[in-house]
This record gives structure tokens, C-alpha cells and sequence, in this order.
């Protein structure tokens, strides 16, 4: 049997009482078991299964097969109260499925497993979070080595932090506008505000930017930016990201 501190990413029903669960462990990467008997009592497992608990799991690894057992799932701590409110319960989904979509599976990926811990634990202690969610989703894509260089334009070299870009799809980086004759499909326009976002975001820790705010519109052209680069590589939506479109457009 194996042990190791985990997080639950998501879990799904499996016939009649069984629950299939993904966990971002902090020792083995991606890890998906098989809890018996989840659904149909709440003794062995109570609560401890719902997205985003830390946990203590031990599981088994099961020869010829990629669904670990889950024998137990001790709760270390919940972040269920910051899922109370629709809107940001949607955010914390969209956080939910990155890490699904990009942890390695049975793979140890530390460095990954206490970003997301991390950036969890600051939103819970005051940290914007809409800021919270771009941090996961750059340093996500810097951690697994495909984040392109924001402070350098990828045609000419030139400086970009104090000037505004293009993350030009064809070219697989973010350019000057001198560089790029108009906008190719695809393309994300990346105003000086948001490259300085970035950059904040690349040199301090989570918990250090509680407190801080963003300019107006530094956010949501990183969120596009990450978004484009999250479908040209894993060729698809993710769908948490439509289903938070849909809940803010309900509310306009």
C-alpha cells in the first residue's frame, strides 16, 4: 500500500455505490482509484472526497490496470467554504481541471502539487481571485516548460516590459506590434498592464500578493492567453472555462 499527501481534483460515480477519484498527489503525480462504497455510505470516506480536499491517501496500485484502490482518504484540510458561492466555486473548477489536464500521471510532480496548494491556500487567505487564477494558469504552463517568453519579443528580441504584444499563434510566442502586420486567428492582444501582471506574477510567491489589486484589463488578456495556449495543447475546451463564461454572461 501506498501512502501520500494528495489533492482531489474530481470525481465521478461508478455504478451503484462506487466513486472513481483523481487526486494530484504530492509523491506520484496523477493518481485515479476506485473508492468502494463512496456513494452509498459516507462512513468510510464522509466528506473528504469533494474537490479540492487535502487529504492523506492510501492507495493501491492494481497490476494490468490504471484505477488505483483507494483504501482511505483522511482529511489534512478543506477549502469547501470557498466553493460556497457559484461564481467562484466555477473559478476553482476551471483551477481544478488544469491540474487534471497537465499533472503527470504516476509521475512525481511535487513543484505542481504545492502551486496548487499554495494558490489555494492564499485566495482562502484574502488573495484576489481573479489574480489567483492566473497565477495557477502561468505558472501551470511555466512549470511544464511551454509558457513562451513574456519580457521578449519573439521576432526581434525587444524588450516588452513596457510595451504592449501579441501572442501570435504561427509563431509560437508573444511579439511587438512592429513586428506583426495585424492579427492572425488565434492571436491574443497583451496590453502592457497584463505583460506587467505577468511578470509580478513570475517573481513573487502567492501568498506575497494578498492585497494587491490589477489594473483594469491586465486580467483577462492573460486568461486568453492561457486559454489558447491550453487548447493548442491539449486540442480542446476545457469545459469548466464555458461553463464560467456561461454563469457571468446568466448575470449581466
Amino acid at each position: 500500500m501506498r501512502e501520500t499527501e494528495a489533492m482531489v481534483l474530481r470525481s465521478h460515480p461508478l455504478g451503484e455505490s462506487d466513486r472513481i477519484v483523481t487526486f494530484l498527489t504530492r509523491s506520484s503525480g496523477k493518481v485515479r482509484g476506485v473508492a468502494k462504497g463512496a456513494r452509498r455510505s459516507r462512513r468510510r470516506f464522509g466528506s473528504n472526497l469533494e474537490p479540492l480536499s487535502r487529504v492523506r491517501l492510501s492507495y493501491f496500485e492494481r497490476e494490468g490496470s490504471d484505477l488505483a484502490r483507494i483504501e482511505g482518504a483522511d482529511l489534512l484540510e478543506s477549502f469547501y467554504r470557498l466553493q460556497e458561492e457559484p461564481e467562484r466555486a466555477a473559478v476553482l473548477a476551471c483551477m481544478a481541471e488544469v491540474a487534471d489536464a497537465f499533472a503527470r500521471e504516476q509521475q512525481e510532480d511535487e513543484p505542481y502539487f504545492r502551486l496548487l496548494h499554495a494558490v489555494l491556500r492564499a485566495i482562502r487567505d484574502g488573495l484576489d481571485l481573479g489574480l489567483g487564477a492566473r497565477y495557477f494558469e502561468i505558472w501551470t504552463l511555466r512549470l511544464h516548460g511551454v509558457l513562451p517568453p513574456l519580457s521578449v519579443c519573439a521576432r526581434c528580441g525587444g524588450d516588452l516590459t513596457s510595451r504592449s504584444g501579441i501572442y501570435h499563434r504561427r509563431e509560437g510566442g508573444v511579439v511587438c506590434r512592429r513586428c506583426v502586420s495585424g492579427a492572425t486567428p488565434g492571436s491574443v492582444a497583451l496590453p502592457k498592464e497584463a505583460l506587467a501582471a505577468a511578470a509580478g506574477i513570475l517573481k513573487e510567491a502567492p501568498a506575497a500578493l494578498i492585497g494587491r489589486s490589477s489594473p483594469a484589463g491586465a486580467l483577462g488578456p492573460l486568461q486568453a492567453l492561457a486559454e489558447a495556449l491550453f487548447f493548442d495543447l491539449t486540442e480542446k475546451r476545457l469545459k469548466s472555462y464555458e461553463v464560467l463564461r456561461a454563469l457571468r454572461g446568466a448575470r449581466r
